[in-house]
């Protein structure tokens, strides 16, 4: 017999539950659920001046389950305020899971659109995805449209998978709304379709916006097609994506895409692809269009490896990255915290014309910020250690010459492992920046770590210490010389002028 889900259900285990869950590991100021698994986020949105994040959410355990839609809402994007579950899988077409999708605001209503997931145990081309709409009028309580779904396997064009069809993501154009959904063909080659709608209620497909190219792997998830600046950019997560020179197979993979529409024939043209994030733990990510440009956060987790939080049932697991605005100066593509996040800073400090020899501790305790300029001819090569009193490290490796950072988290009892092959996952390393000049910002919370390459360049990673680290240390085998070194704690409870 099919486990009934609903919305009362969820939000009452939630009240009951919550106190239960322990944060050893737990973020500070990331944004995480109350209790249970959280993945992709879902209808980032502004609606009525606030930010809206939905989540692919599961309460009832700290790993995968039926999908529900948590929610949370902020004035900054950086402090949210936790709201009832918007959306369970109580309906007949959404049984499986209400999985990703978006909102978008229209006439002072808040409308959500999402994938229906209808698995079928006994034979798995027999499961079905569909789309649905539901609406709010005042962003917090939701009602699921009469008529869903309101796209089927009946909608999906010839050659395309009626098994795997997901991920509605909605944008506006002329008048017209349009969605892009994640699909593959029938041989498993990634691309994405295009819907279009006079009222959000009515949909008709349109072509198949982004055909398939290597870089689409098998299934396109999460698609989101955004203006920034002028150019056009898809941001996209891509599955068993394998690196033609290194060999390499992504299971899962988010890039950064920026081509060109042709807007008569409906079809997206690829120009330059990168990783939108060079981290280990960086997925599904979407944007909002705030008035200040595009603004985008993702899941900062990934498939396919053990979650430790879960596996020591500490009752959740998973978390969000904090929220970047992106914007096009003209040569490239820049990303950066939003700035919102300096309301939240205390114990801010600077010092300038810092010369390190050999080492240079930091901090003695735990900090949770830390920026650092330096002038190009002043670099050498460099390490930064958070470390604990039982001698675990985080650590994060400059190459000058390369322009190049690596990441390490093997020096960590709590070890993240590959879940099918249980080998170590410690290690990644970026691109090289462009510049002569080198500024770094470091995000750190109680399980991550997000850096921020002038501005440009970014690695997500999270890590789970058996202990606090309780100093940072700067370490170098040549002397090396800091324009500007600042330091500063977060904390989400500070007042604000508003």
């Amino acid at each position: 017999m099919t486990e009934k889900f609903t919305i009362e259900k969820a939000n009452d285990f939630i009240e009951s539950n919550t106190e239960k869950v322990n944060k050893k590991y737990y973020p500070a100021y990331h944004f995480a659920a109350p209790i249970g698994w959280i993945n992709d986020p879902n209808g980032f949105a502004m609606y009525k001046d606030e930010y809206h994040l939905f989540y692919q959410y599961y309460p009832y355990n700290s790993q995968w389950g039926p999908m529900h839609w948590g929610h949370a809402k902020s004035k900054d994007a950086i402090k949210w305020e936790h709201l009832d579950v918007a959306l369970a899988p109580d309906e007949k077409y959404d049984q499986g899971g209400c999985f990703s999708g978006s909102a978008i605001e229209k006439d002072g209503k808040l409308y959500v659109m999402y994938t229906g997931h209808l698995p079928d145990e006994t034979d798995e081309k027999l499961t079905r995805q569909n789309q649905n709409i539901a609406i709010s009028n005042d962003g917090i309580t939701f009602e699921k449209y009469k008529n869903n779904p309101v796209l089927t396997e009946n909608d999906i064009p010839e050659g395309s998978s009626i098994v795997d069809y997901r991920d509605p993501k909605i944008f506006k154009k002329d008048n017209l709304y349009y969605c892009v959904i994640g699909s593959k063909t029938n041989d498993n080659k990634g691309q994405v379709l295009l819907y279009k709608s006079k009222d959000l209620l009515d949909w008709e497909y349109v072509s198949v916006f982004f055909p398939y190219n290597k870089f689409l792997g098998t299934m396109v998830e999460c698609p989101d097609f955004v203006q920034i600046g002028e150019k056009e950019y898809f941001i996209l997560s891509a599955m068993n994506y394998e690196d033609e020179k290194t060999g390499k197979l992504y299971n899962h993979i988010s890039w950064l895409i920026e081509g060109e529409v042709d807007w008569n024939s409906y079809v997206f043209n690829m120009n330059t692809i990168q990783k939108i994030d060079e981290g280990l733990d960086f997925y599904a990510p979407q944007t909002v269009v705030t008035k200040e440009g595009p603004v985008a956060i993702s899941w900062m987790q990934a498939w396919g490896k053990s979650f430790p939080s879960n596996e020591q049932a500490h009752g959740w697991a998973g978390q969000m990255t904090l929220p970047r605005k992106l914007e096009y100066d003209g040569q490239r593509l820049k990303q950066k915290i939003i700035q919102n996040i300096e309301s939240y800073k205390y114990n801010q400090i600077d010092k300038y014309a810092i010369s390190c020899n050999n080492q240079l501790i930091l901090s003695q305790k735990s900090i949770q910020y830390l920026n650092m300029k330096f002038e190009g001819n002043q670099l050498k090569d460099f390490k930064i250690k958070l470390s604990n009193k039982t001698n675990e490290e985080i650590v994060l490796s400059y190459n000058h010459l390369e322009k190049i950072f690596y990441f390490s988290r093997e020096l960590t009892k709590v070890q993240i492992v590959d879940e099918k092959s249980k080998e170590t996952v410690g290690a990644s390393k970026t691109i090289p920046y462009s510049g002569e000049n080198l500024n770094i910002e470091l995000f750190i919370d109680t399980s991550s770590i997000e850096l921020f390459i002038n501005d440009e360049v970014a690695i997500t990673n999270t890590f789970y210490l058996d202990e606090v680290f309780t100093e940072i240390v700067l370490e170098s085998l040549e002397e090396i010389k800091i324009e500007k070194l600042s330091t500063a704690n977060i904390d989400l409870n500070l007042e604000k002028d508003n």
